[in-house]
């Protein structure tokens, strides 16, 4: 829907850019404050509260009509969104410690909803309905989900909160960049950022590139990406008993090869559907990033559920990175050069992934 919005209020690749920035940057913020958060109120709470908030500012972004009016509501909706993400995560890598497995399968269920949530926005723009009509619908699913998870609590969120006050006690020491930093995660909190920044970026510009600036049909943009989470789910849901022993190393060089060269090719080929394929390649390569960076923060963490936050807002920060660099690039040099610069931040995570050295958990260590 991106290239709908940005041809509503008449948005350059810039201000797009922007836009996005703003809104994925206080959410990144807010997730970072939601991990500390659900520590005390436990993380299905704040999953269930943060579930229905989100249900109404979505009905509320697709009503608005003046431009920077949909900037604030499109602010609100993403850090409600980014307290989703955190509170998801924290839940589902407390609950999985020790199951990489399971965690990579519970990370395939994201690869399902883009392919349904990207090939059902696809079908209703190319059949002429109005891109606001989405996210109402989305809305009644989302207060659904929240209405259920609420009330299928079965109470856990004090057991969660004093596990959380229970766990990293021996660490001496609240701040979570301190306790990343004494589980030797700090090096891969920061190439996990810059992984978002392709990962991000495949999800906006490369299916906009398409649209925009090769000028092809939304079912061609919106097949291609999902292709792209459809290689995802199936390696993730498939293949998920040999994924979860890889490392985060080798999830990261794999991942960065395969993103790095699918934009690369998407970026130099003039012809649509080599560019697609292109897309497809990135899509699914940059999905290894997150759920095995997470299944091994989990299991290297000395408190599971601050570091998945802080991991969470770093992926943020990967996110706000990319946006504006890329849409800068686009409107000064040319669109492809935007992509281009997001396959040298794949490559660049390879490279780095590649002369980094394994961290393992230590036996005494338990989530």
């Amino acid at each position: 829907m991106v290239f709908n919005i940005q041809h509503t209020f008449a948005l350059s690749d810039a201000e797009l850019g922007f836009v996005l920035a703003l809104a994925i940057a206080l959410a990144g913020a807010s997730s970072a404050v939601m991990a500390h958060l659900a520590n005390r109120v436990g993380a299905r709470r704040l999953l269930w509260t943060a579930l229905c908030t989100w249900s109404v500012l979505l009905v509320v972004m697709s009503a608005v009509r003046q431009q920077w009016s949909f900037v604030g509501a499109l602010v609100l909706v993403e850090i409600a969104g980014g307290s989703i993400d955190t509170a998801m995560n924290a839940e589902a890598s407390r609950r999985l410690v020790g199951q990489p497995a399971a965690l990579v399968r519970f990370h395939a269920l994201f690869n399902l909803g883009a392919i349904g949530g990207a090939a059902l926005a696809g079908i209703v723009l190319h059949a002429g309905v109005s891109w606001r009509w989405i996210w109402p619908a989305i809305a009644v699913v989302a207060l659904a989900a929240g209405i259920w998870t609420c009330a299928t609590d079965p109470g856990t969120a004090a057991e969660a909160a004093a596990e959380g006050e229970g766990e990293g006690t021996e660490t001496g020491g609240r701040h979570p960049l301190g306790r990343i930093r004494r589980d030797g995660l700090l090096l891969l909190l920061a190439v996990f950022a810059l992984a978002e920044v392709t990962e991000g970026g495949v999800d906006t510009w490369g299916v906009l590139y398409l649209r925009n600036h090769l000028a092809t049909g939304v079912l061609l943009g919106a097949g291609a990406y999902v292709v792209g989470q459809s290689v995802a789910a199936t390696t993730r849901g498939a293949g998920s008993a040999l994924i979860g022993r890889l490392s985060a190393r080798r999830a990261l060089l794999v991942g960065g090869c395969v993103a790095g060269g699918g934009i690369l090719l998407e970026s130099l080929s003039p012809l649509s559907v080599v560019a697609a394929v292109g897309l497809a390649l990135g899509a699914g390569g940059a999905s290894l990033f997150w759920p095995l960076v997470m299944s091994n923060v989990s299991r290297l963490a000395s408190q599971v559920v601050s570091a998945v936050g802080t991991f969470t807002a770093a992926g943020y920060i990967g996110w706000v990175a990319g946006a504006p660099a890329v849409g800068w690039i686009s409107q000064a040099y040319g669109p492809q050069h935007g992509l281009q610069l997001l396959a040298v931040a794949a490559f660049a995570v390879a490279a780095v992934s590649f002369a980094g050295s394994e961290r393992r958990a230590t036996p005494s260590r338990t989530g």
